[in-house]
């Protein structure tokens, strides 16, 4: 399989990144609701804080690879130039 990198790629990487990152930070709200719903009674077992933990976890994740993706396919367009 022929990789071909191409700057519209290394930005697509770039808006990923982006959306890895506004997905981590989104989980901080469903993290914190879900301590307030232990704490009232609504959410007993605590399955919203496990919620905003796990995508927590996945947003950083997607950032990071993205984030590797785009660096290293930026590096191989600077080094044909």
């Amino acid at each position: 399989m022929k990789r071909n990198a191409s700057w519209p790629k290394v930005f697509a990487y770039i808006g990923l990144v982006v959306f890895g990152l506004v997905l981590a930070y989104y989980s901080t709200a469903v993290a914190t609701a879900g301590i307030a719903g232990h704490i009232l009674g609504t959410d007993p077992y605590g399955d919203t804080l496990t919620m905003g933990g796990a995508v927590l976890i996945t947003g950083m994740a997607v950032a990071a690879v993205f984030a590797f993706l785009a660096a290293a396919n930026a590096r191989s367009l600077m080094r044909r130039s």
